[in-house]
């Protein structure tokens, strides 16, 4: 540098585009992704053509139905709240901060989040029937991916993660909504949820309704644990793709 020349600051490298940041997306969840879609057909399969099973899936409807949304909201919250909390504490990754608080924020909004998603799959049920033929699965998962996921679902989800893990701090959280938010953050989330929701969602409404938040449940709940595990060794946070 010659002598009398200002010192030019590095500037920041440049953040990823949509493109990059969903194929990050992919690249992280593909392989959760494959093994719960697996699973999930073979509980499917396992309904409807393994009769030793059926008075296992008829204690779980009965189950389900008798506690209604008292069910989907603490399914959800174990799923989504608690047991990534426990996971993470026991492998010595869970981030810093108000931790306490942090889990009984999320607690209160999973909670919530299950027994909406509860109820617009009963929505689903009185509006479209409860049919399991291809015609009502397209038009289900296509209402649920591609109308309320955009709409609701995946901004909501984001907007309150988000506002959570700023501690609950509205003027940061108004901040943090900038146009990368919108245009980056977002629809990387989205594609995300695409990613494995599409495919588990054609199987969760095939089966009758008091069966389907059972096995939403189960894939959220193994989903989240196969990537906490998958992500202990890595710097990446967690791939936020469950909406539902």
């Amino acid at each position: 540098m010659e002598r009398g020349l200002p010192v030019m600051p590095d500037s920041p490298p440049p953040r990823p585009g949509v493109l990059a940041s969903i194929g990050a997306a992919f690249r992280q969840n593909w392989l959760p992704c494959v093994l719960l879609n697996v699973l999930a057909v073979a509980l499917v399969v396992s309904y409807y053509r393994w009769p030793a099973l059926a008075g296992m899936w008829s204690a779980i409807g009965a189950f389900k139905t008798r506690w209604s949304f008292l069910f989907s909201c603490f399914s959800t919250m174990f799923a989504a709240a608690v047991m990534p909390f426990f996971v993470q504490w026991a492998m010595g990754t869970l981030p810093g901060g108000d931790k306490g608080r942090k889990l009984g924020l999320r607690m209160l909004f999973w909670g919530y989040r299950g027994m909406e998603i509860d109820l617009f799959y009963r929505a689903q049920g009185w509006i479209f029937g409860q049919g399991n033929d291809p015609a009502t699965l397209v038009t289900k998962v296509a209402v649920d991916q591609f109308v309320m996921s955009p709409a609701w679902f995946v901004p909501t989800y984001v907007i309150a993660l988000r506002w959570i893990e700023q501690g609950g701090s509205w003027a940061r959280l108004r901040r943090s909504l900038d146009r990368d938010f919108w245009t980056r953050t977002l629809p990387t989330v989205l594609v995300t949820n695409w990613l494995i929701w599409i495919p588990a969602l054609a199987l969760v409404y095939s089966l009758p309704a008091p069966l389907q938040f059972p096995l939403f449940a189960v894939v959220m709940c193994l989903f989240i644990l196969v990537v906490t595990l998958l992500a202990r060794d890595s710097q990446e946070p967690l791939p936020e793709g469950t909406a539902g």
